[in-house]
């Protein structure tokens, strides 16, 4: 069969969250399976210590499941991507794009480049217009939420009409093309594009516990030494 993204079940955060089925066990890790292809896929909470357990989990050999392709929610600027001697570990997207290259696994930088941003909030907003310098008052204007401020209406329209349209555009492709798909972008997304998925899809299972892959400091007690007393600067 072909895998088709019906669009018109993208739901915006207003909506999604209403609908949300995981309320506070996020990160987690939704996986669905249908007609010989599996989708694995990462709802991340940037940056969080969890979210690299997470990523480090889906790789393991433990975990069962090989991904033939990666998709992360990286903007598809169309240059080279080189990682430094750190891996370009400061965020969980670019990281899990770091271990899937290492690994020599195709990789699919699935979010809208900044043209392409400004290009399909412009189509929205036609009295409004913007240019690539405004995105960050978009994405810092507190949240997408049409019935929000100016800029926080059009991180919404950007999300429904744009972003997330192309985020499961890209999964439909992958899932005609590979047998096992791995997916990571903001859990918040995935809320977004549930309802879309579980159409193409069905019903995912969830693994909700994420294991500590790194270091287990549940039991360590930290016992700060003072060095020094604050002493007040200033002429008042």
């Amino acid at each position: 069969m072909q895998f088709k993204a019906n669009f018109d079940l993208l739901r915006e955060w207003r909506d999604a969250e209403k609908l949300r089925t995981l309320a506070g066990a996020k990160p987690c890790i939704a996986i669905f399976r249908r007609d010989n292809k599996t989708l694995v896929y990462m709802c991340d909470m940037h940056c969080y210590n969890i979210s690299f357990n997470m990523v480090d989990m889906c790789f393991t050999d433990d975990f069962g499941i090989k991904p033939d392709v990666l998709l992360t929610e990286m903007r598809n600027t169309g240059f080279e991507r080189r990682f430094g001697w750190h891996g370009l570990q400061d965020n969980t997207l670019a990281y899990a794009a770091a271990i899937a290259a290492q690994r020599n696994i195709p990789i699919v930088f699935a979010d809208l480049a900044d043209d392409q941003m400004v290009d399909c909030i412009n189509a929205g907003f036609p009295d409004n217009q913007i240019t690539e310098e405004d995105l960050d008052k978009v994405f810092s204007a507190g949240g997408p939420d049409s019935k929000g401020n100016l800029y926080q209406q059009m991180s919404a329209y950007l999300d429904l009409y744009g972003r997330d349209r192309f985020m499961v555009q890209n999964i439909a492709a992958a899932l005609n093309k590979y047998d096992t798909v791995f997916a990571i972008f903001g859990s918040g997304h995935y809320e977004h594009q549930r309802l879309v998925l579980e159409d193409m899809m069905g019903k995912p299972e969830y693994i909700t516990r994420i294991k500590n892959m790194r270091a287990d400091f549940s039991n360590l007690k930290i016992e700060p030494i003072k060095l020094c007393d604050f002493e007040m600067g200033g002429n008042r």
